[in-house]
């Protein structure tokens, strides 16, 4: 068994930052401090280490649901995501007719069964509907967009489809039986998300007491602040139950609000996701958009919310990473992953001081890492 030390580097912990050494062996982080005896050194002085990051909200190709293609998708997102030092993701599927939707997740879950590939881990998928509300469905097809019905048969052969598969949901709760899809969510262990919705603050409060506590891209796809008539938007920022998923791009949320929503968070509820859309490549930075001009999701790389987060609220480097990292894993319910600890896997990867990406530790593997290079 191989043994790596990565010695002297500036490893970023859920709490705080300190120089220490990390001794990697079986795929694992062994140890922590120092360490004589190893086969392979990586001196990091002057280099972060920091945890894999995880992302609950990434369409990638998932944007566009093709069961055919559902194995070369993953391939190709694995490969590409680990390089961008993320060792796990939501496949997330937009509003999509139920039919095809159950095709996807048949195809998804076989091309799993078959595909043994080192890179980023498929944690499982995320519906963002078809349960929306189609007064706040920005980018998602109207068309696709349905209200759940708990006697229908079709329905239930969605949720035998995701059995083991979907972790996440999002919906809108002033859908007619919103009450009923959150017991079957609660019963099949899916995380209930709230969005895409112009629900009321009160409607919020219901239904994060009975356990719907995260919120899909806050702000988006939601009505914003009004000062008599508040929603889903101003519960992310009182009701500390709430875990709030931002899109820091710089597009989709204005810096001051980033802030705003830093400030008002209690610690580890806010959750860094990057809404990607499309194709890694080619490299470009600017969202998709509509034909109308809104967006229709973002170009954001992981690794790149974490500094913007940093400079438009003020975070921490540790929080800011944790942000990306061990809350999304603990919203999943994982123990192993989003964090540095001993025990724990180890996907790594080494920053610089401006926290662009160098290299990436998967396993015993050391591989250049690929970062966009901005902020």
């Amino acid at each position: 068994m191989k043994k790596i030390l990565i010695k002297n580097g500036n490893v970023v912990f859920a709490e705080d930052v300190r120089k220490t050494s990390l001794l990697i062996a079986g795929g694992r982080i062994q140890k922590i401090g120092e360490e004589k005896n190893y086969d392979q050194v990586i001196d990091a002085d002057g280099l972060y280490v920091i945890p894999g990051l995880i992302d609950l909200h990434y369409h990638g190709l998932f944007m566009f649901p093709s069961p055919e293609k559902m194995s070369d998708f993953l391939e190709r997102v694995q490969r590409k995501l680990i390089l961008r030092g993320v060792s796990g993701f939501l496949a997330t599927f937009p509003a999509t007719p139920v039919p095809r939707l159950i095709e996807c997740l048949i195809s998804l879950k076989e091309a799993c069964q078959r595909m043994v590939q080192p890179g980023a881990r498929l944690l499982g998928v995320h519906l963002e509907g078809p349960f929306l509300s189609k007064d706040a469905k920005g980018a998602q097809p109207e068309d696709a967009i349905v209200e759940y019905d708990p006697d229908s048969a079709e329905m239930a052969r969605l949720f035998d489809a995701g059995r083991g598969l979907v972790r996440m949901m999002s919906f809108s709760p002033e859908q007619r039986s919103a009450r009923e899809l959150l017991d079957v969510l609660k019963k099949e262990n899916i995380v209930p998300a709230l969005g895409h919705s112009v629900a009321s603050f009160e409607v919020a409060e219901e239904f994060c007491e009975s356990g719907a506590r995260y919120l899909t891209h806050l702000f988006n796809g939601m009505r914003g602040i009004h000062h008599r008539e508040p929603g889903l938007a101003l519960a992310g920022l009182v009701d500390d139950r709430f875990y709030r998923e931002i899109i820091v791009d710089g597009y989709h949320l204005h810096p001051a609000v980033v802030k705003l929503v830093w400030r008002s968070s209690p610690e580890g509820k806010v959750v860094l996701i990057t809404d990607f859309v499309g194709d890694e490549d080619p490299l470009d930075i600017e969202p998709p958009r509509m034909a109308g001009g809104g967006l229709a999701g973002s170009r954001l790389r992981l690794i790149r919310a974490v500094r913007n987060l940093i400079r438009f609220s003020g975070a921490g480097i540790s929080e800011a990473v944790r942000s990306a990292s061990l809350n999304p894993s603990r919203v999943l319910g994982l123990t192993e992953l989003g964090r540095i600890q001993e025990g724990a896997e180890s996907c790594l990867a080494l920053a610089d001081d401006r926290l662009r990406l160098k290299k990436v530790i998967f396993g015993e593997e050391i591989i250049d890492a690929q970062d966009d290079q901005l902020n």
